[in-house]
């Protein structure tokens, strides 16, 4: 697998596209773009390479997200990137792909309105989720990555689960 060919490749399909046609962030004050020591965006396998440690507004470290023996990597940031070199988790944000299917990621729900249920998956940038999907057909050829989509829907399962405890 050439790594970095297969991210860039990928970066570019979300490059300039987002879930919707206006600036979402202003819905809800940019909370996907919140970060700290605790909180940030996942990494997907390998995807460090796209990062040579000079990026001032970007934080990588360990997660509690065991994958393959190993931490996951998170990516944290101050609220500000250079979008050209932000994570592929914050290029599909809010969606994930879901036993085969894109669809609304359940961990953004408490502070992303497009998963709260203001806007449905239909008002959402259609040619966003069809780069999304294609996202995810690429990443799933590969053993590796397709492994990783299947912990982390588990993950998102659980996540579900627990809410769906709390909310009766």
């Amino acid at each position: 697998m050439e790594t970095k060919k297969i991210y860039k490749h990928i970066y570019k399909l979300l490059e300039n596209i987002t879930p919707i046609k206006a600036d979402c962030g202003k819905l809800c004050g940019g909370a996907c773009c919140e970060g700290d020591g605790e909180t940030g965006m996942y990494l997907f396998p390998f995807e460090e390479c796209m990062y040579d440690g000079t990026e001032d507004w970007l934080e990588i470290c360990d997660s509690d997200f065991i994958f393959n023996d190993k931490p996951v990597k998170i990516a944290i940031c101050g609220g500000t990137c250079d979008r050209k070199k932000r994570p592929l988790s914050c290029r599909i944000f809010p969606l994930f792909s879901m036993n085969g299917k894109v669809a609304p990621d359940l961990r953004a729900k408490h502070l992303c309105p497009l998963v709260k249920g203001k806007i449905q998956l239909e008002e959402y940038d259609q040619q966003f989720i069809k780069n999304v999907t294609k996202v995810f057909n690429i990443l799933n050829k590969f053993e590796t990555t397709r492994e990783y989509i299947k912990a982390t829907q588990k993950i998102i399962d659980e996540f579900e689960d627990v809410n769906n405890l709390f909310s009766k």
